[in-house]
């Protein structure tokens, strides 16, 4: 289960894909919250990690990127593959494009790589705080609400 916090600056986590993406792809986020199925969105992520030296994916992004609703999540998530612009299925706008168009590309979704839970602490409630016991090797989360 990954947790993630929207405070953070950075948020970074470790996920074992069903398909290595490939090196110095970047992976889409979908995520879905457990408890209403309201809160829905996307995420891109860089990944750092090198697939030829690791079979664990290790991926980035900003925290600011994440809801504000607290709670359980579903992520889903995707390798995205940079390819040529197509004309109709470019999200660009004619005038803002600031490129030859033989030289425009984009990224389009490739395979669902992984799904995973996670816990997210939003803007709407204090972050998960961990205690570490001073005399033995425990530690103890507590969540409130």
């Amino acid at each position: 289960m990954l947790q993630l916090n929207k405070s953070e600056a950075v948020n970074t986590i470790t996920f074992y894909p069903n398909i290595l993406p490939g090196s110095g792809s970047d992976v889409l986020l979908e995520f879905t919250q457990s408890y209403s199925n309201t809160v829905t969105g996307s995420i891109q992520a860089n990944v750092i990690s090198n697939p030829a030296n690791t079979s664990w994916v290790i991926a980035q992004f900003s925290g600011s990127l994440l809801p504000s609703a607290s709670g359980q999540y579903s992520f889903y998530i995707y390798e995205l593959e940079q390819a040529e612009a197509i004309w109709n299925l470019t999200y660009d706008q004619w005038q803002a494009a600031n490129t030859n168009w033989e030289a425009a590309s984009g990224s389009i979704l490739a395979d669902l790589i992984s799904e995973e839970r996670a816990i997210i602490s939003g803007s709407d409630v204090t972050p998960i705080t961990e205690y570490v016991s001073p005399n033995e090797n425990a530690r103890y989360k507590v969540y409130l609400g």
